[in-house]
């Protein structure tokens, strides 16, 4: 993380911190990136949204190296574990000035296409969303959590 003004009120830069993972815990976390499901009231199982662990408004050659790579495998985990025939890359940063971007895997029987699926009010039934974190961290090759619950504080 980037020690500037705008990063220490940036809650994006304190994910870990704070002491709260995402539902069904991190699905991947190295020097450069944390992935995460998205709320079960905003988004549907296997949403992923990746953040930067540094404050940044251009990444670094190491961060743009590894960044390919990450959504390479996000992606493969994400059509191999949900019914997604796409999976959509959205990063808008319009909010809050910290990297940001999110995987929405689109499944095949869904009846709409492009920005009309991604504008379309998502949810899913919190069991559901943190069954598709495990399955995206366990292709991933990644640790399992300490806990598994959003709502429950971190023992980190």
């Amino acid at each position: 993380m980037t020690d500037s003004p705008d990063s220490r009120a940036c809650s994006y830069c304190h994910l870990e911190e704070a002491g709260r993972d995402p539902i069904g815990g991190w699905v991947h976390r190295d020097e450069h990136w944390l992935v995460g499901q998205g709320p079960a009231d905003t988004t549907m199982p296997g949403a992923l949204k990746i953040t930067s662990r540094r404050h940044f408004v251009e990444m670094t050659p190491a961060e743009s190296a590894s960044f390919g790579p990450l959504l390479t495998r996000l992606d493969t985990a994400l059509r191999a574990n949900t019914d997604a025939e796409r999976v959509h890359l959205v990063s808008t940063r319009d909010r809050v000035q910290h990297f940001h971007a999110w995987l929405y895997p689109r499944p095949a029987s869904h009846a709409l296409r492009g920005t009309d699926f991604l504008n379309a009010p998502q949810r899913s039934d919190p069991a559901d969303a943190e069954r598709a974190a495990r399955a995206a961290r366990d292709h991933l090759g990644a640790p399992a959590p300490e806990h598994r619950h959003a709502h429950e504080p971190s023992t980190r």
